[in-house]
Parts: structure tokens; C-alpha cells; sequence
């Protein structure tokens, strides 16, 4: 299996103009781990990615949860405050920290936490999944989409097999950003029985709750759901959205802004046999709900591009239209149109954890992506500052950050720093 890894991103909020190693300065974040000493935090040693996951009184350091101090410990000595995970901060005074000489400068590294999405694949399982790019099937027949018999020589990649693999295949995309990114799974699809064999309330396997809940590192477990679930049936795709909403009501993700990623390759046909034009009524009227609860929905045409999917687009948006619909008609197209999706729904905005910036002043540090040098307030390939406690990647610097592989560092003046 090919893994991209994920660095932790971290901030250093330094001082310029301040010789660190000369005698009176402070240097905070130089204090060693208190971790297996006499009352050290419960977290001590846990791994992480970030300090969201890490304990109360520990934050994350190169994978691994330590402290420096605690509150009552007295590690931070006069010129340091121990704070609530376990690292100490300057005592500010005109924006630095007090010497022993007078003279003011400080020394601070600001962790930070990634704004981690939560992005749930809704994906159509129904029959016509079977068929490949040209609509042809694996086995020769006149009856429907034969699933045995006389194997079809030109049969290329089944429509099912091309979803499947762009996603968690050798290369797949939630393979290579499960680190960045909280991936769920709802498959979903109505058994073709006249009259169904199943009462309404089970007809459709998506009333059964979300499959695979969003959370990092889900990339195995979406692997083998799909290697469990074959195309079969019809398309419900109105109870298959309501069902993923109820369930997210019911149990909330994570922080972090919530999308569905719907892939279809075709009309909605409802568990209650409504007729066409009330299943995409239905359809339209489920992602409008989840929109106004704030969920953005994006719709995949599997080799199919109908005006129901650019409704679909339009109300998943929040708009009357002009939406992005994404389709694809090659294996290819596929690949690209779920990345497209997918990485545009990584923010590219850091949080400042443990530090206040003057956003007026910000443009007199640095900020470093990867040891490059980026420049404020540069669209095209730069950064900005949001607000106090938030800077923003633009342009080419973002997709790079939207990479997942990052190490990011900021350097400001002390009068920069201002809490």
C-alpha cells in the first residue's frame, strides 16, 4: 500500500533581531518533557497528528503527546505561564518577553491545527453501476446487464471498478489524504423485486445509516466495504441522502466544515415507487435540507449528465444555477472530477493556537512553506492573515498545503506578537 504521510504542520512565532543564544534571553521552548516524572499528564506518550488529539495538558510534538509543565509546576519559571496543554508562553509585556538585561524579545512556537474537513462519499450502487464507459456489459445477452454467462469482449472498466479504485485503490484518493481529510462511505441501492421482497421501511440498504463514518485514517475500511457491496437494483437516491443527514444529526462530526460528495450514473428511483418526477422532487428537496443545515453537497454524473444532476449541482450550492457539475465519461475523467471535489474541499486557512498577531503588522514576518519563503498578501502564490489567530495559504501555496505532505513556519517580529 502507497501512503502519502502526513507532517505536522507547525508555526514558529520567533523573534527577529534577538540573538537567542546570548545570555539573558528567554528561551521557553527549549524546556525538556516532563513526561515520566512525578504527576506528568495522563496523555504523556500518546501519538498524534496535531494537538487535537492529544490529551488535556499535553500537546503534539513530532508524532508523540508531551508537556513541558504543568499549571502549579513552576517549569515556566518568572518569565513563562504554564497554559492548559502543557507548554509555557512568555509573559508578554510591550509584545515580548522581559529580559534579564531590559531589553525586550521573546521566542514562541505557536502549534497549529489543520481545519480538517469531514467529506462523505455517497455512492449509487445500483445495476447499471455494472456497465462500463461505453454502456457496455461484462457478459453477452439480450436480457438487461447479464451478471453471468458469455464474457463480453469489449467490455472495458465497469463503472463500480472505476470509482472504487480512484478512491481507495493502489493510488487512491483517500489513500494518499485520510491524514488531512475525515472520509466516510454511504453505498446505497433498492432490490429490483416486483413487489419488493423487503417491507418499504428496508427496501433501500441506505436507510440502514451511514456505512462508514467520517474519520482520518478511513481508507481500509472504505476498501472493504466496497469489496463486500456489488451494483444490484435501483437508485434511491432521496432516502440515500435523508438517511446520511439523519445519521449526522444524530451523531455530529468532528469540527470542521461537512460536504457530501454525491457519485451517480443515473435518475432517482425512490423506495416508494413515487414516479419519476416526485423521486426528483425528493432528490433536490434532500440536498436543500442538508444545505440549510450547512452542507454543501457536489454531484458526480458517472457517465451520465441529465439537467436533474445540474438541479442537484445548483441546490447542493445554494444557487438558482450555474453550479459545477462535474461528469465523466472515461476512467480518467473520473479520477480527475474526484479530485477536483475533493481537494477543494481542504481549507487552506491554519489556526494559531497558543498566539495573538497584530493582522495590521503581520506582513513584517515570514512565513515559510516547506523552507519557502511565501509572500504576504500575494495571491498568486503567498499568505495572509485572516484574523489574530488565523493565516490563510494562497494560490499554488494552498494547493501544495491541500498536498497533505507540509511543514509550514511563520517568524515575526515581537511587537508582533501581541498576546
Amino acid at each position: 500500500m502507497i501512503r502519502t504521510l502526513f507532517v505536522s504542520a507547525f508555526v514558529a512565532v520567533t523573534a527577529i533581531g534577538c540573538d537567542s543564544g546570548s545570555e539573558g534571553t528567554i528561551r521557553l521552548d527549549d524546556l525538556p518533557s516532563i513526561c515520566g516524572e512525578a504527576g506528568a499528564p495522563a496523555g504523556c506518550g500518546d501519538t498524534c497528528l496535531s494537538d487535537s488529539g492529544c490529551d488535556a495538558g499535553t500537546f503534539c510534538d513530532n508524532g508523540v503527546c508531551i508537556a513541558v509543565c504543568t499549571p502549579e509546576g513552576g517549569q515556566c519559571g518568572n518569565a513563562g505561564e504554564c497554559i492548559s496543554n502543557g507548554r509555557c508562553i512568555p509573559v508578554f509585556g510591550d509584545g515580548g518577553v522581559p529580559t534579564s538585561d531590559g531589553s525586550v524579545c521573546g521566542e514562541l512556537e505557536v502549534a497549529t491545527d489543520r481545519v480538517i474537513p469531514n467529506i462523505m462519499i455517497i455512492v449509487d450502487r445500483s445495476g447499471s453501476m455494472r456497465r462500463d464507459f461505453e454502456n457496455d456489459c461484462p457478459f453477452l445477452g439480450s436480457n438487461g446487464c447479464p451478471t453471468s454467462g458469455t464474457p463480453n469482449p469489449d467490455f472495458g472498466e465497469a463503472r463500480w471498478d472505476s470509482v472504487e479504485d480512484a478512491l481507495v485503490g493502489t493510488n487512491g484518493l483517500v489513500r494518499r489524504l485520510d491524514s488531512i481529510a475525515r472520509f466516510g462511505l454511504t453505498l446505497y441501492w433498492k432490490p429490483d423485486e416486483n413487489p419488493p421482497a423487503m417491507s418499504d421501511g428496508d427496501m433501500c440498504a441506505s436507510t440502514d445509516g451511514v456505512a462508514i463514518t467520517q474519520s482520518l485514517d478511513n481508507a481500509n475500511s472504505i476498501a472493504a466495504s466496497f469489496n463486500a457491496n456489488a451494483p444490484s437494483g435501483f437508485t434511491p437516491t432521496a432516502e440515500a441522502i435523508e438517511a446520511v443527514t439523519d445519521s449526522l444529526l444524530a451523531m455530529p462530526p468532528p469540527a470542521g466544515p461537512t460536504v457530501y460528495l454525491l457519485a451517480t450514473d443515473g435518475l432517482p428511483n425512490g423506495c416508494d415507487e413515487d414516479g419519476a418526477a416526485i423521486d426528483r422532487n425528493n432528490s433536490v428537496s434532500a440536498v436543500v435540507r442538508a444545505f440549510g443545515l450547512g452542507i454543501e453537497t457536489f454531484v458526480l454524473g458517472v457517465n451520465f449528465d441529465d439537467s436533474h444532476l445540474q438541479d442537484l449541482a445548483d441546490a447542493g450550492q445554494g444557487v438558482s444555477s450555474g453550479a459545477t457539475l462535474w461528469t465523466a465519461d472515461s476512467v480518467s475523467e473520473l479520477q480527475t472530477a474526484l479530485e477536483q471535489i475533493v481537494v477543494q474541499n481542504i481549507p487552506c486557512t491554519v489556526s494559531l493556537t497558543d498566539g495573538t498577531i497584530d493582522t495590521a503588522a503581520a506582513c513584517e514576518g515570514e512565513v515559510r512553506l516547506n523552507d519557502e519563503v511565501l509572500a504576504c498578501n500575494n495571491a498568486q502564490r503567498g499568505w495572509r492573515a485572516v484574523d489574530g489567530n488565523t493565516i490563510e495559504l494562497t494560490g499554488s501555496a494552498c494547493q501544495d498545503w491541500r498536498g497533505g505532505d507540509a511543514d509550514l513556519e511563520a517568524v515575526f517580529p515581537c511587537y508582533v506578537v501581541v498576546q
